[in-house]
Formats: C-alpha cells, sequence, structure tokens
C-alpha cells in the first residue's frame, strides 16, 4: 500500500447466508472495502424490497442505484482466471458493459483497476452465493457525492455455479452482475435489472446503464 492510502484497511468478508464483519485494528483508516455478492437461491422478498448482503435494496426498479464509482470513466481491467471458458465469460461480461457507452474498461498486463477470476466458494457447492465483488474505497473521498473507488476484485463461484446447473449464458449473466459493482453499483429492486440479487437469467438493462450514466455523470 503506497502512502497515499496509508491506513488499515477495513473488511467486510460474505458468508453463505450474509456477511460476517471484521473489525478494523485502528479507528483511523483512508481505505474501506465492502463485499457484495450475487445469490444463486432467491430468498425474501417483501413491499418492494429484495434480501441484499445482509440488508435490503431499494428505490426505484427503473434506475439502478449507486454508492461507488471511479474517479475516471476509463478503467483498467485483468481477467486472471486461468481457463479459457471463464476467461470466455468474463470477456462477454465487460463487451456487454462497454456496449452502455458510459464507461470505457480497457484491459491492461500492469496492475488494474477491476481484476476478473474464478474460484470456488469457501461455503461449498450449495452455498446461495454464486458471485461475490470486493471493492475498496476512499472514505475521506467522494465524486457527485459517491465514495470513489480504489480497487474491486470480482469472482464467479464455479462450485456453485456447478451445483446449480448454471449455463454459460447464466454465468455470463452473473459475471455481469458482478461487475455492475465493480463500477459501483448496489443491487435494484427490479427483476429486470442485471443487479436483482439473484440474477440468473438477466443481462445488463435499461435501468442498469441508467443507474451507470447517473453515476458517471
Amino acid at each position: 500500500m503506497n502512502n497515499r492510502l496509508m491506513g488499515t484497511l477495513l473488511t467486510f468478508v460474505a458468508v453463505a447466508a450474509g456477511l460476517s464483519f471484521a473489525t478494523p485494528s485502528h479507528h483511523d483508516t483512508h481505505l474501506k472495502t465492502d463485499a457484495d455478492t450475487t445469490e444463486g437461491v432467491k430468498t425474501v422478498q417483501s413491499l418492494g424490497t429484495v434480501k441484499a448482503d445482509g440488508g435490503s435494496a431499494t428505490g426505484s426498479a427503473s434506475v439502478t442505484p449507486a454508492a461507488k464509482r471511479w474517479q475516471s470513466k476509463t478503467v483498467t481491467y485483468k481477467i486472471a482466471s486461468g481457463t479459457s471458458y471463464y476467461k470466455s465469460v468474463w470477456g462477454s461480461a465487460v463487451k456487454t458493459w462497454n456496449r452502455s457507452g458510459v464507461v470505457h474498461l480497457v484491459p491492461t498486463s500492469g496492475k488494474a483497476d477491476i481484476t476478473l477470476s474464478n474460484s470456488n466458494s469457501p461455503q461449498g457447492s450449495n452455498s446461495s452465493t454464486v458471485g461475490i465483488t470486493y471493492s475498496s474505497y476512499y472514505n475521506n473521498k467522494t465524486l457527485n457525492g459517491l465514495a470513489v473507488l480504489a480497487s474491486a476484485k470480482s469472482y464467479v463461484y464455479t462450485n456453485v455455479a456447478n451445483h446449480y446447473h448454471y449455463s454459460k449464458t447464466e454465468r455470463t449473466n452473473v459475471a455481469e452482475h458482478e461487475l455492475g459493482h465493480a463500477l459501483g453499483l448496489e443491487h435494484n429492486v427490479g427483476k429486470k435489472s442485471v443487479m436483482y440479487y439473484a440474477t440468473r437469467s438477466q443481462s445488463v438493462s435499461k435501468p442498469d446503464i441508467k443507474g451507470l450514466q447517473h453515476s458517471y455523470r
């Protein structure tokens, strides 16, 4: 960590049914990390809200909300997966978000803003979480009222996707969801958004593009 990112790191670690929280060792910190997930199994829904990451997604389904954004609309990424299958999955997800025309995701062989990969869930193949994104942001820096991102890592959980028989298209939708989190988007209450908490059949849609346009205006 370089000098301008000095401070301890507050890490939120996702587990199958929600989040457990690691408390920081010091109260002074300039960088924080959140964990956002995609659920493989739909859970409780009521009164226009949906269960999401230990809380609820709220707001209008017509615009996907955001809590963070990158300093620039040009964001670098690296696909760290060792398989051609998941390189293709993440490559398709990147192309979909780039087609929005809002952000420009560019590959890099060096240090990337966003790292994209796959792994097995530590909670086992029958976990309710099929994807996860860890996004670090500055707690003392904002842009358009949103926290400024410092780095992000997104994963599709291979063992969970296999267990629930996700097709390649469905895994790509999960990758799009996690990449949406890596760009700063939150969960949407509407099922027609790729950012709905239990994405499987939905790709990036108008609410998601509107949310990105609003956060990167």
